[in-house]
């Protein structure tokens, strides 16, 4: 898997100078140094993952989101979510990246549908982005819907509102 970091630093967890820089602007963060290692360890094991691509990964507590770039067959997808959820001890969700916006947010709330997104401009000259979901699909996100919401605004930069139908 190509990852954003050398193998050598997150490995031994000594960053370069190169790598220390990329953390210290917020390009990686520091709490995706464990999730690449994990990754790293799994690749001996799970020969799908050495043609795959690391995008980005963010802890949201309880579970953890990873984003890879397109090209996964699902059953291979499920297969990786649940080593790496028993080695990390938390749930984890993998986002494909490449098939725009709105496919990003239908794999992070599914099973829940999305209806659309809105995009409003308030007085301030900030956007809001608004999600929509079908009422029936509100049990999907009970408890989540802070996590998510912070997920997709760190992604977006923009702030969300999940709104029921």
């Amino acid at each position: 898997m190509k990852y954003p970091l050398d193998r050598i630093c997150v490995k031994s967890g000594v960053l370069c100078p190169n790598c220390q820089r990329k953390v210290d602007t917020g390009e990686v963060s520091a709490s995706e140094i464990p999730i690449m290692r994990v990754l790293m360890e799994l690749e001996d094991e799970i020969k799908e993952l050495r043609r795959g691509v690391y995008v980005k990964s963010i802890d949201l507590g309880d579970e953890v989101v990873l984003i890879l770039k397109d090209g996964w067959e699902k059953h291979e997808l499920d297969k990786i979510a649940k080593q790496i959820s028993a080695r990390l001890g938390k749930n984890v969700k993998i986002i494909l990246e490449g098939e725009g916006f709105k496919k990003i947010v239908e794999q992070l709330i599914y099973p829940a549908t999305v209806l659309g997104l809105n995009t409003v401009w308030l007085p301030d000259g900030s956007e809001q982005l608004i999600i929509r979901i079908p009422r029936r699909d509100r049990r999907y996100l009970r408890g989540r819907q802070e996590k998510y919401e912070k997920f997709i605004q760190s992604l977006t930069g923009k702030s969300i509102r999940f709104e029921y139908e």
